[in-house]
């Protein structure tokens, strides 16, 4: 552990934290160590932890970072608001929000940006045409689960709005709940509860997001125009220090792995291991922006209904601080995930 500082801290206003700031004599965004504030969003999901596994090597110290995470409600008003310096989250739902005139601006691809979602279903179903007439569990409408399980639906043959009854299941633990206690037969879901589901011998995976629409952009890292104008050099070295923890945690999975299963030591380590390696394929740690997937993400949304027409997505992009050290050209051939066999991942 090095000396840098991980602080859990209540959101205040930007405004309110400059003028404190000024009062003691330091510049916004500096801490009394001399090192730039960098704040984000407080996450427990294991694919936020690569950070605090960053932050623990010193990767973010060394590039005269000390981190806070802060609670906030809602991603994009702390980022727009300058509670958060940069939020990582959906490409869709910040594009949307974004041409609705909230003052942010996509800075970057998240540490993946292709679809991280898995339909997995009660271990008695063989297939997505065995869910006709079933309880299939959604997230919110107009999120990017949501748009991923209508398409793969429709793709394989089923209306979503007549052939399966779609229920609000919610997220993460409380999806595979819903699941595992015969609430819906199937579910849409993150990591790593379709490898705890295999493991348990509860559920079997019907589909991966990804193999149905490989450029269906689906992360970026968005900072508040304010911040972009008052603190250019915080986001280049936090983005830097953000791509070197992900960048590092991957190519180095004997010492991740163990750290990971000590933080999620509510889950299952053979599940968490698991997890990694189903979706290592679209774990790319590449800040670049793919003009052409974005394109194709709209073009989705509008086929799903989530949005009326292309908007002019590179008014809302800002590439000045993307680390050039990270960048890779785009891939979408993916291996060990060929449809259906090897659902829990085993053999990527």
């Amino acid at each position: 552990m090095t000396g840098t500082a991980m602080r859990t801290k209540a959101a205040v206003p930007a405004a309110v934290l400059t003028l404190a700031l000024a009062g003691c004599g330091l510049a916004a965004g500096e801490s009394d160590s001399g090192l730039q504030t960098l704040t984000l969003q407080a996450s427990d999901s294991y694919t936020q932890l690569p950070i605090r596994f960053g932050v623990e090597k010193g990767f973010f110290e060394e590039a005269g970072i000390e981190v806070e995470f802060t609670n906030v409600d809602d991603a994009v008003t702390g980022a727009a608001q300058g509670d958060l310096s940069f939020a990582f989250g959906p490409t869709s739902e910040f594009l949307r929000a974004a041409e609705q005139g909230v003052p942010i601006k996509i800075i970057s691809s998240a540490f993946r940006s292709k679809g991280p979602y898995w339909l997995i279903a009660d271990k008695d179903i063989e297939s997505i045409d065995d869910l006709r007439g079933r309880q299939v569990g959604n997230s919110t409408d107009g999120s990017n689960l949501d748009t991923v399980l209508r398409h793969i639906l429709q793709e394989e043959g089923l209306d979503p709005d007549e052939d399966v009854t779609l229920v609000n299941a919610g997220v993460h633990e409380q999806a595979y709940g819903a699941l595992t206690t015969g609430q819906v037969d199937a579910t849409i879901i993150h990591q790593p509860f379709p490898a705890l589901g295999e493991l348990e011998g509860e559920t079997v995976t019907l589909a991966r997001g990804w193999e149905y629409l490989p450029t269906y952009h689906t992360g970026v890292l968005i900072a508040g125009e304010s911040t972009i104008e008052s603190d250019p050099e915080l986001l280049r070295n936090g983005l830097e220090a953000y791509f070197r923890s992900y960048t590092y945690a991957k190519e180095h999975y004997d010492e991740y792995l163990p750290w990971l299963k000590e933080q999620l030591d509510t889950i299952d380590g053979d599940a968490v291991e698991a997890a990694i390696e189903a979706e290592d394929p679209i774990w790319d740690a590449n800040p670049a922006i793919d003009r052409e997937a974005i394109r194709d993400t709209q073009e989705i949304e509008i086929e799903v209904g989530h949005q009326d027409g292309l908007y002019d997505a590179e008014a809302h992009i800002d590439e000045r601080f993307i680390p050039e050290e990270y960048v890779k050209p785009f891939d979408y051939e993916f291996t060990g995930t060929e449809g259906g066999d090897d659902p829990a991942g085993q053999g990527s």
